[in-house]
């Protein structure tokens, strides 16, 4: 029987050398002060690191179980923040220093319309862990998030589900992602075309009319809506995960 091989955890000293620097969307450093896990839980949102591949996963898993991951982080006295990846061995230690902009607003994940706090948090430790700081999240694939996040295999399909599976399978208490390909953007939405090569939150469907429900994580406040062409059109891969509830 083999034993499937975790992601490799940097040390405590060798995650602060990766993450001297605050990434390409930043010029510089903010502690982050506000509340790092509250009771009310709102939505990630993603900044301008470019990491749609693991925001739109936290997105998805928020809107499944969304105590879930505000419960991976620890807050120790020190002031830094103890976060235990249910896929990696070893917990991840990092700080509150968040990047920013020239101007001094936050350019990395956040909770939506609040401070970093535990999107934030997590954001920075899977930089640290990923082996190449914050630069380095700007390529990835949904199922990778997903697996970091929650420890569980993942499935990736190819041949997108309709609306009615897509039904069954959050009334089952999955999380679900649906990534766009690199043509998605000559299709409109009610939103506007879609991005190319973007990651969103799939949060429902109707199976009557095949209509699917998605949330982007740059703006996920806002639901959107697209036809069954639509989403088989402009849409490259679902990936979904066991149930979290």
């Amino acid at each position: 029987m083999t034993t499937a091989r975790r992601p490799r955890v940097r040390t405590w000293r060798r995650s602060l050398r990766v993450l001297s620097s605050p990434g390409p969307a930043a010029a510089g450093w903010r502690l982050d002060t506000g509340p790092l896990a509250p009771p009310r839980p709102l939505r990630p949102r993603q900044g301008q690191v470019g990491d749609c591949w693991l925001v739109a996963p936290m997105l998805a898993i928020h809107e499944t179980a969304p105590r879930h991951l505000p419960g991976l982080v620890t807050a120790e006295d020190d002031g830094t923040v103890t976060v235990r990846l249910p896929a990696v061995d070893e917990p991840i230690r990092v700080d509150r220093q968040m990047p920013v902009s020239g101007s001094g607003s936050s350019v990395g994940a956040r909770r939506d319309g609040a401070n970093p706090g535990w999107v934030g948090v997590l954001e920075k430790a899977i930089a640290a862990h990923v082996a190449g700081g914050y630069g380095f999240l700007q390529r990835g694939v949904a199922r990778f998030g997903l697996e970091l996040l929650l420890g569980l295999r993942v499935r990736t399909l190819l041949r997108l589900p309709s609306a009615a599976q897509i039904v069954t399978w959050r009334r089952e208490g999955r999380a679900i992602t649906a990534s766009t390909h690199p043509l998605s953007s000559r299709l409109p939405t009610a939103h506007g075309p879609l991005p190319r090569s973007h990651v969103y939150a799939v949060v429902g469907a109707d199976a009557v009319s095949g209509h699917v429900q998605l949330r982007d994580p740059t703006r996920p406040g806002r639901v959107l809506v697209v036809d069954a062409r639509t989403f088989h059109r402009g849409f490259l891969s679902v990936d979904v995960t066991p149930p979290l509830r």
